[in-house]
């Protein structure tokens, strides 16, 4: 075992940035998590299997960007590096890694993941003046190559990355490790998962749309947000005041309110919420977002409505009366985003077809109303019409009015039982995977979970209440 010392820059609970230094041991023995080991690794839990045709190692981007593809069953025989298993818990925050974690747990999911900065032989240290990216490229490469070795040529080894640079460097580098793009992988391995491919396009067609957009307008819609040094600071000094984001759903458009987390700085007096007026002043914050808000001057504080409107896009009327006035703010940057799945419909027909034949992108409506509309691209918009889909944001710039998203799956039919039990327990988080086949084993069902005659009988026979 060798120890050396690892310098990491991370992210606080709180959105803080914090500088570690670690310890960092280095050992010759390391599980692989591979049935076709023959170096007597102590593998224990979930193997990946000998029947796989190859390997399948995702570069830290393509884990990032990619996640819910690589959720699908069908996709078998993956090896998550350790290195790219942080890059998600650092850069994408929380949600996703946990994620990542209940994908690496499931046992119907034929992946695991390989200590790679652990193992002796496969970690490589970062050189002096290297981007973080390209080490992270390089450190899942080179356990790639070892990955390959420790299991002697048994079985082919694809690396995949969006990095066209490392696609010309390593591609043929070594014989029995492939590096190829997630695109082309996709084409060539797994041509007939039409699933697949038509959500890689619509989260590619996303990107490529907020790109175009940043490009070709000039004007912004929101403010920049601050970079996270100067909240820190702000946050410190009391010049901001840190909170979460909670959306008033009887008036979405109009009132939001910030909780305030602990007592901030310098603003002891504050003892209650902070009122965010329009949808300016919150500044692309969606609900449950930690924020940074800053204060208005006391002449600028505004009392919430106690009656609400018919239409929340209309003025208020003379009938409508406010409280007095309670700190007022607006939202100068996210300390930390609460992005999750959302439910959402497709607006009415006569809107999609007012937008053109060949429309691609369509604001869809979220079953929350406290979820500003959603900007996707699809071509299944008319067919679609009467369905529940789920939906994921992807960004939102300062120069556009709304988020950008990409499609993830169609739950059902609006209105059938079964699509709204599943659109409820997607809204609050709850998984709705079928269970397992060791699940079934357990309860002694067979895997079609179907209920014999007499067991009809005996579940009719009880009294519903």
């Amino acid at each position: 075992m060798i120890k050396t010392e690892k310098v990491l820059h991370l992210r606080s609970c709180k959105g803080r940035s914090v500088r570690v230094v670690r310890e960092h041991y280095l050992r010759e023995s390391v599980p692989c998590n591979s049935c076709l080991c023959e170096a007597q690794c102590h593998n224990e839990g979930k193997l990946l299997s000998q029947s796989a045709t190859h390997y399948v190692i995702p570069d830290w981007k393509v884990v990032q960007d990619y996640l819910e593809i690589l959720e699908f069953p069908e996709l078998r025989g993956i090896v998550f590096m350790q290195t790219a298993c942080q890059a998600v818990q650092h850069q994408k925050g929380r949600r996703q890694y946990n994620k990542l974690r209940n994908l690496l747990r499931d046992a119907r999911h034929e992946c695991v993941m390989f200590f790679n900065e652990f193992q002796m032989y496969s970690y490589v240290p970062r050189e002096q003046g290297e981007s973080l990216e390209k080490w992270q490229t390089r450190c899942i490469y080179y356990a790639t190559v070892w990955y390959y070795n420790h299991l002697a040529g048994l079985m082919p080894v694809v690396m995949v990355t969006e990095d066209a640079e490392a696609i010309q460097k390593y591609g043929s580098e070594t014989d029995g490790v492939f590096v190829v793009s997630f695109k082309s992988y996709l084409e060539n391995f797994w041509p007939d998962l039409e699933a697949v491919h038509e959500l890689y396009e619509s989260i590619v067609q996303s990107r490529k749309e907020r790109e175009n957009e940043i490009q070709e307008k000039n004007g912004k819609e929101y403010l920049e947000h601050q970079p996270l040094e100067i909240l820190e600071a702000g946050i410190k000094s009391g010049r901001y005041i840190q909170g979460i984001l909670n959306v008033n759903k009887h008036r979405s458009q109009l009132e939001a309110f910030v909780r305030i987390q602990g007592l901030p700085n310098k603003r002891s007096e504050l003892e209650t919420d902070i009122l965010i007026c329009g949808t300016k002043a919150r500044n692309r914050a969606i609900e449950g977002d930690v924020v940074a808000v800053e204060l208005l001057s006391r002449n600028e504080w505004k009392g919430r409505a106690s009656i609400l409107c018919e239409n929340e896009s209309e003025e208020k009327t003379n009938e409508e009366i406010e409280t007095e006035p309670m700190p007022t703010g607006k939202i100068v940057g996210i300390i930390q985003r609460n992005w999750r799945d959302y439910v959402v419909t497709f607006p009415p027909k006569e809107d999609i077809q007012s937008q053109g034949k060949n429309v691609r992108k369509i604001l869809v409506t979220p079953w929350d109303y406290r979820i500003p509309k959603i900007r996707i691209s699809t071509q299944q918009a008319e067919s679609l019409q009467n369905f529940r889909i789920i939906v994921r944001i992807d960004s939102w710039d300062s120069t556009s009015l709304y988020p950008n998203g990409h499609f993830v799956k169609v739950l059902g039919r609006a209105g059938d039982l079964e699509t709204e039990i599943a659109a409820i327990l997607v809204e609050n988080g709850i998984s709705i995977a079928p269970f397992s086949e060791a699940q079934f084993t357990v309860v002694n069902l067979p895997m079609s979970g179907t209920i014999s005659g007499e067991e009809q009988k005996l579940k009719g026979s009880y009294p519903l209440f």
